[in-house]
C-alpha cells in the first residue's frame, strides 16, 4: 500500500460512521487561487461541504466523485493520487483535522523560505518534486541523491509522481521527511508526518 493509499485508510477510520463517506466531492482546475511558492504544476481544487482543499499537480483532472471512491483503491496512477490528495485536503479541512488549507500571501514567501533554511541548517536535504527557490537558498546543502540526505523535502507533485512517490516510499522509516505547503497537508496530518507551512491558513 503506497503512502497516499495509507492516508486514505487512516482517514476512513477517522471519519468512520460520520455519514459523510458517500458525500460528493467536486474537483476542478483553479487558475486564480494563490498558491504556495514551492510546488510547480496545475492547481486542482476539491470542494466538500463548506470546505475547499487543493493540490498542485502535473496530472490535473475535473470530476465529481464520492469520498468512498478512494477506499481500498490502490491509487497506482498519478491522476488517481491527484484526486485522492485533493479530496483528503478538503475532507480533513471539513472535519477540522487539517488547519492548513490555503497558501500564505506572497509577502510571507521570503520569510517562509528563510525559516525553512534555518531549520535545515547543518543538514543535507533532498528535494522530492521541484520547489521554487529552494536550490538557490540551500545551495550545497541539497544532495543529488536521497541516499546522501538527512531529510527529504516533499512537495505535492513529489508524492503524486511515480518517481517521487517511490523515493518517499523507499525512505519511510529511515529518513526524516518534511512535507511542504497546503498540497501535502492532509496526507501529512493523517499520517503524522512533519509538515511545513508556517504562514498558511
Amino acid at each position: 500500500m503506497n503512502l497516499i493509499a495509507s492516508a486514505v485508510t487512516e482517514l476512513k477510520e477517522q471519519i468512520k460512521d460520520s455519514g459523510c463517506e458517500d458525500g460528493i466531492v467536486a474537483l476542478a482546475r483553479n487558475t486564480t487561487r494563490p498558491l504556495c511558492q514551492y510546488p510547480r504544476g496545475v492547481c486542482v481544487e476539491a470542494r466538500f461541504g463548506d470546505r475547499t482543499g487543493h493540490v498542485v499537480t502535473t496530472e490535473p483532472l475535473e470530476i465529481s466523485t464520492r469520498i468512498s471512491f478512494m477506499y481500498g483503491a490502490p491509487l497506482k496512477r498519478p491522476v488517481e493520487r491527484t484526486a485522492a490528495c485533493a479530496i483528503i485536503n478538503a475532507v480533513t479541512g471539513f472535519f477540522c483535522i487539517n488547519r492548513k488549507m490555503n497558501a500564505c500571501d506572497q509577502a510571507h514567501h521570503a520569510p517562509c523560505l528563510a525559516e525553512l533554511a534555518a531549520t535545515l541548517e547543518g543538514k543535507q536535504a533532498y528535494l522530492v518534486g521541484e520547489a521554487e527557490g529552494v536550490a538557490e537558498v540551500l545551495g550545497a546543502s541539497l544532495t543529488v541523491t536521497p541516499e546522501d540526505a538527512d531529510v527529504l523535502l516533499v512537495t505535492g507533485p513529489g508524492i503524486i509522481s511515480d518517481e517521487g512517490l517511490a523515493t518517499v516510499e523507499a525512505a519511510r522509516g529511515t529518513k526524516a521527511m518534511i512535507f511542504l505547503g497546503p498540497s501535502t497537508a492532509g496526507v501529512a496530518t493523517v499520517l503524522g508526518i512533519e509538515h511545513w507551512c508556517p504562514y498558511g491558513n
